[in-house]
């Protein structure tokens, strides 16, 4: 059966942010991203659309779509489609666990679809849960920030909010507010709480003046050679991983 004009056209308007929030869905790509997201239980899955080239077995219970190659062409927002698209509902937000004994990440205003994605990556590998980030932060369900992070948006619990408010939130229940900044001490001879809330600021701007008075330690990672800077998704790599040594 072939899609109707209308399926391929809520599909690829789901591209757009303003109608992923119309409908409350966004699309998912790719063998790998589907593979996953089927066997994870937090979002819910409102249906497949895959190819012949597409040998898993699906459950039952979902709305699946068999269509040919050139009809997910038609749909898909990759230059390279792979065998099988997924749209997916948003998910319902669960609160910040302030008990939780952890580094909770906070990215103001990170604006880049594959510096998110990567940092979420990143911040899955480094076992970092909750993510919160400024309400101008890129849209988690922006499909280059889907395929940036390679699944781990299924294991990360992301919040959109007022960042000012959330990181007084976080030093009442016992985080120390970190930042990476210029002027900040050396990353290398810092020592962290398990309690930690750090913030990245945007790729251009840094740490905004709005929560800037807000952070009670600054850290810097020391630079060796001629470069620059490094990108907000690197850097929140390298501090991690001293996090978690810190912390053993």
């Amino acid at each position: 059966m072939s899609l109707s004009k209308n399926e391929i056209k809520l599909v690829n308007s789901l591209q757009i942010k303003k109608y992923r929030d119309l409908h409350r869905l966004f699309v998912v790509e790719g063998v790998k991203l589907v593979d996953e997201l089927i066997e994870q239980s937090h979002f819910k899955i409102d249906g497949i659309f895959y190819t012949s080239a597409y040998q898993r077995k699906l459950p039952s219970n979902l709305h699946t779509f068999h269509i040919s190659d050139a009809e997910l062409e038609r749909i898909s927002g990759l230059k390279s489609p792979n065998q099988v698209l997924a749209v997916v509902k948003y998910p319902n937000e669960i609160p910040v666990d302030y008990s939780e004994e952890n580094l909770v990440l906070v990215l103001d205003n990170v604006n880049d679809p594959g510096n998110l994605g990567t940092i979420i990556r990143t911040a899955d590998w480094f076992g970092i849960k909750q993510v919160i980030a400024s309400k101008i932060t890129v849209d988690l369900f922006n499909p280059k920030v889907i395929q940036a992070s390679m699944g781990a948006v299924y294991r990360i619990r992301f919040y959109r909010t007022d960042l000012k408010e959330e990181l007084m939130h976080l030093a009442a229940h016992g985080f120390e507010i970190c930042g990476a900044e210029l002027g900040g001490d050396n990353l290398y001879n810092t020592s962290f709480s398990p309690k930690t809330a750090l913030v990245m600021g945007s790729e251009s701007h840094g740490i905004s003046a709005e929560i800037n008075h807000l952070i009670k330690k600054s850290i810097l990672i020391p630079k060796f050679g001629e470069t620059e800077s490094l990108n907000v998704a690197m850097a929140t790599g390298i501090i991690l991983s001293h996090y978690r040594k810190a912390i053993g």
